[in-house]
């Protein structure tokens, strides 16, 4: 069982049916739009997207497999050539043989966008005057292209729209930008934990493609308490639970004798080998302090959101080292941080990874 979005079939997917609707209403309403995808990690904001691309390329839009990028330096200067370039590769991908002065036209300004980002270092330069003076012409003309060639719309996936202003977020006919992030700049959907009756269906979808033969019934790899338990653990973070079963299970099928009929593996088993597994990883990477600190995390309560100022309380130390310790979590992921609600401070979570270390 892969946790991996990249390779699980969209037909997979299940719920989500009001969130879907509600984008594809907004698409299919308008001549163009904006719209965001909040939530938070592992909540299946991307698959969601992919979904509703799907979807709407059913109905006669056009897409792509691409996730657009937006930096937070000089997201202005460079938005419009990341959109240039995505209308084009929706194009090529819809359409193979497309031709004409406005496909030219945008494959040289793309090809030039493309030369310079070659590098980290080059990707924020500023774009090459052609594309300010003439990049605006050239998406509506490549836009006007594809709806004359059929399409209802070209639709675009974008990550990390908060580093996108308003004044960024001009309009063109034809486009809908779908972006997992949050901003005042567009209306967003924020995204809940998935029921336990969608996971429980989501495995068993995932369960039944995995069959090496489709005519004989499946049997679940895992008692009915264990995704219930995980499903209380991670708390919605469908990719952190799906890790954690694929990891646990992995682990106790080595355990097991060629030829022997295999069990469903209980909770018990499960939890304890995922216990001693993400403890010597978790403390491998997070080093004594911030081990010491996550344990002090765990004890005051496990399931609690904290903001930073109250980790300086309960961790007794100076900003910056709290800041640091933070980010060392973080980046192991045993914390989350979780999506900023206007002016509010950040709230942290530790995530079921972490909980089920501890």
């Amino acid at each position: 069982m892969r946790a991996d979005s990249q390779v699980t079939p969209l037909r997979l997917f299940v719920g989500r049916q009001r969130e879907r609707q509600l984008l594809l209403t907004t698409i299919g309403s308008s001549a163009s739009s904006r719209q965001a995808v909040a939530g938070r990690p592992g909540i299946g904001k991307t698959t969601l997207v992919q979904t509703v691309k799907a979807n709407a390329q059913a109905g006669d839009y056009w897409s792509s497999d691409e996730i657009i990028p937006i930096n937070a330096e000089g997201a202005s200067e460079h938005l419009l050539g990341q959109l240039l370039s995505g209308v084009y590769d929706a194009v090529l991908a819809n359409c193979p043989t497309a031709a004409g002065p406005e496909v030219e036209a945008a494959q040289q300004l793309v090809r030039s966008i493309r030369l310079r980002g070659g590098s980290q270092s080059e990707s924020v330069a500023p774009p090459p005057g052609a594309l300010l003076l003439d990049g605006p012409r050239v998406l509506r003309d490549l836009l006007r292209y594809a709806i004359g060639q059929g399409a209802r719309g070209i639709v675009l996936h974008l990550n990390n729209l908060e580093n996108l202003s308003e004044a960024d977020a001009s309009r063109h006919d034809g486009l809908h930008l779908i972006v997992v992030g949050t901003t005042d700049a567009v209306r967003t959907v924020v995204l809940k934990p998935l029921a336990l009756r969608d996971v429980e269906q989501l495995l068993a979808n995932r369960y039944e493609a995995l069959q090496l033969d489709p005519s004989s019934p499946w049997r679940s790899p895992v008692d009915i308490a264990v995704v219930q338990r995980l499903y209380e653990l991670f708390r919605g973070d469908l990719r952190g639970l799906l890790k954690a079963l694929e990891d646990g299970i992995t682990a106790l099928l080595g355990l097991t004798s060629a030829g022997a009929e295999v069990a469903p593996v209980g909770l018990d088993d499960l939890l304890l080998t995922l216990r001693q597994r993400n403890q010597a990883e978790l403390r491998e990477q997070l080093g004594d302090t911030a081990w010491e600190r996550l344990l002090g995390w765990a004890k005051e309560d496990s399931a609690s959101t904290q903001t930073q100022a109250q980790l300086v309380d309960l961790w007794q130390g100076k900003q910056p080292s709290v800041s640091q310790t933070l980010q060392q979590l973080i980046e192991a992921g045993a914390v989350d941080a979780l999506p900023r609600r206007g002016r509010e401070a950040i709230q942290y979570l530790m995530t079921g990874t972490a909980r089920l270390a501890l």
